[in-house]
């Protein structure tokens, strides 16, 4: 897709990730001009997801046929790198990425935002232990350009079957691919693998899996209850939701105390696209891949500066050297009718000069003086009585000036930029403090602003919710309004035995455990039920937490 770059933000002295997106490569300018358009909106509805498995959105731009999108860096490896070393995480680990991953698509899909491209190089590992999904929006809009074009989107082993036979994506989708991160990562291999192409989505399709303990002897039967229910066929055979899921695998893991996975094995990647009208012709034209670039790293950081354009100049002294580490690309198409028009272009141009160059180089004044050239052999003639307005020139300017100053004349004059704007800022709720870039500038919302115009950022704070930031341009952007998001933390409680009643604060929860919980930062008094007894548990939250407390009555 593109390049990931680490850099720094100056304006707040931040460390944040930049993917580059080569819109250029995808589609002809009109389908390009459209997939623009598309990519910004949904990089624009990504950037609403605020949750801390989540890796943040904060800017997109565009330029040369290039898009960025400026996000949230993660110091840590991608999940995907993490099973391929021959000692895979422990099972605590992994059920806690697991837990953190499934809370965060359950988040997405209530925001009616699907992921579809749920794999283990786009689920990011902190190296606090936080799991960060990451391309959120990317995907989807990514999937519906290869559509159009008669492409799948999507890493062919972790795709659903709805995903296969182009249906109605829900959810459901994500759901199914998570259980296939976690079939792979439990067993050591992916539910579904073939040498072909064609042969790997009819079993995604058709097939089911191999039972998980016929690969790992450490997993009880009832592992394979959940994953087939994960991994059915019909988007409306699985679990409710994500968190669901995991919960009943958290259950069916633990029915076997002495569970391990297994390391990944060492199989070849699947390729990640193949046409749907010649697939095995694909798999026969597809090259093979370096060993780092089986899959999307968002953590790789680009050794060398992007592919200088074709029309630029390069000094003798370096091509060697560049030429020996960025391989040839063949000119497109449209870049061969882009040289023409180019080339037509120079002409014409280069053909105006001449004629300009032709004509009597004081043919452009209009004083009667001034239209009398003077004779290179013989010395310009002086008035004893020059005429007091005009003052005399000492030469005539050059056909070159003359056209500039031709053209310069007949352009439109700059339009005047304003030098500020007024900013209307609201937030819900209200009452959030405002800051504007260093300068100090505060307000409290909903309240009006007077800026200079260019950019600037503001960060929104108010008492138990997420910090927020914003970035702006004044004069274009004249208001804004913020939905802040709550400080909240995440309870995972499970129960022996399961589907107990829990009270939170006093008050009942209408599900029974194992539950995940999303509250609001702070203490909180949590009882379990069970019968007449009950046990109850102290909890003090902070924002984002992942807490996993485990209740029996053995």
């Amino acid at each position: 897709m593109g390049i990931v770059y680490k850099a720094l933000d100056p304006a707040i002295g931040r460390t944040i990730a930049i993917k580059s997106i080569r819109l250029q490569d995808l589609t002809d300018e009109t389908e390009r001009s459209r997939l623009r358009e598309r990519l910004f909106r949904e990089a624009q509805s990504a950037g609403i997801l605020s949750h801390p498995n989540i890796v943040t959105i904060y800017d997109i731009a565009e330029e040369n046929g290039m898009a960025y999108i400026f996000m949230e860096f993660v110091n840590g490896p991608p999940l995907e790198r993490m099973l391929k070393v021959d000692q895979t995480p422990d099972k605590e680990t992994l059920l806690s990425i697991f837990r953190q991953t499934a809370a965060a698509l359950d988040y997405a899909h209530k925001k009616g935002i699907v992921h579809r491209d749920i794999k283990p190089a786009n689920i990011m590992i902190h190296e606090d232990g936080t799991a960060k999904i990451t391309d959120f929006g990317v995907a989807k809009i990514m999937s519906q350009q290869m559509t159009l074009s008669g492409t799948m989107m999507g890493t062919p082993s972790y795709m659903s079957p709805e995903q296969v036979q182009s249906t109605a994506i829900t959810g459901a989708a994500d759901q199914f691919s998570l259980a296939v991160i976690v079939y792979e990562a439990l067993t050591g291999e992916k539910p579904f693998a073939a040498e072909y192409m064609p042969t790997l989505l009819y079993k995604i399709v058709r097939e089911d899996p191999l039972p998980p303990q016929r690969l790992n002897n450490t997993l009880s039967p009832q592992v394979e209850l959940v994953l087939t229910k994960a991994l059915a066929k019909l988007p409306g055979d699985r679990f409710e939701n994500c968190t669901e899921f995991i919960n009943a695998l958290t259950t069916a893991c633990n029915a076997n105390p002495d569970w391990t996975p297994l390391p990944r094995g060492q199989s070849p990647n699947m390729p990640t696209a193949g046409s749907r009208d010649d697939l095995t012709e694909t798999l026969a034209d597809t090259r093979p891949l370096p060993p780092d670039a089986a899959d999307d790293d968002a953590t790789r950081v680009a050794p060398v500066p992007p592919p200088i354009p074709d029309s630029a100049p390069v000094a003798a002294s370096v091509a060697p050297p560049v030429m020996a580490r960025v391989p040839a690309i063949e000119p497109e198409g449209s870049h061969t009718l882009r040289n023409v028009l180019l080339s037509v272009a120079t002409v014409a141009v280069m053909a105006l000069v001449v004629i300009v160059a032709t004509q009597k180089p004081g043919a452009q004044h209009e004083t009667p003086a001034a239209t009398v050239p003077v004779p290179d052999s013989q010395p310009a003639p002086v008035d004893p009585a020059p005429a007091p307005a005009p003052e005399a020139t000492s030469a005539e300017p050059d056909p070159q000036t003359q056209q500039v100053q031709k053209v310069a004349a007949a352009l439109p004059p700059k339009p005047s930029v304003p030098k500020e704007g007024t900013f209307q800022l609201t937030t819900s709720p209200s009452g959030a403090t405002a800051t504007f870039d260093t300068s100090g500038i505060e307000c409290t919302t909903p309240c009006n602003l007077t800026l200079p115009a260019g950019r600037h950022v503001f960060i929104l704070r108010h008492a138990g919710f997420r910090e927020t930031q914003k970035i702006i341009n004044i004069p274009n952007d004249t208001g804004l309004i913020v939905e802040l998001i709550p400080m909240t933390g995440t309870l995972n409680l499970v129960t022996d035995p399961p589907g107990l009643t829990i009270l939170i604060d006093g008050r009942e929860h209408p599900q029974k455990t194992p539950v995940s919980l999303t509250l609001p930062i702070g203490a909180h008094k949590i009882q379990v039920i069970k019968g007449s007894e009950r046990q109850e548990l102290q909890i003090d939250l902070a924002d984002g937490q992942f807490l996993s407390k485990t209740i029996s009555w053995q």
